[in-house]
């Protein structure tokens, strides 16, 4: 039977999300931009969808999808750096750089175990405590 999420997990389990996802966006953007630049070009006037459209109105659409994924990376940053700034505040400093390291720089846990060189149980001690800490102040807000 598995335990029930905690605000911390599932923070955590962002944190580790929103590199991906910002890699993903600025596909994304880059394949939107290029679709400018090979799309081809018609006459000044084409229909899409019973509408009439321009180039410059598709080029104006490209760009405001650039935009809006560039304004979404921006928030994802923003909000990377909230969620460290929260477990900044854990009193103990073993505890804070084991999610740190767990969470920023690893995709696995074997993998922080072998970074943070720790023998499996003292990281799954450490670890737990430090969930534990982070709910509890995730629980002040």
């Amino acid at each position: 039977m598995s335990r029930i999420k905690t605000k911390a997990d599932y923070i955590l389990e962002e944190l580790r999300l929103i590199p991906k996802t910002i890699k993903q966006l600025k596909l994304d953007i880059e394949n939107t931009r290029s679709s400018l630049f090979t799309s081809p070009q018609w006459s000044d006037m084409k229909m899409s969808g019973g509408v009439r459209r321009t180039q410059t109105d598709k080029n104006v659409s490209i760009i405001d999808a650039s935009d809006y994924g560039l304004a979404e990376i921006d928030r994802l940053v923003k909000r990377r750096e909230e969620i460290i700034g929260v477990i900044m505040q854990i009193p103990d400093s073993a505890q804070r750089h084991v999610l740190l390291t767990t969470y920023l720089n690893c995709q696995t846990f074997d993998e922080a175990i072998d970074k943070l060189e720790l023998n499996r149980n003292k990281y799954y001690t450490i670890k737990a405590k430090a969930v534990r800490s982070l709910n509890v102040i995730l629980n002040q807000y």
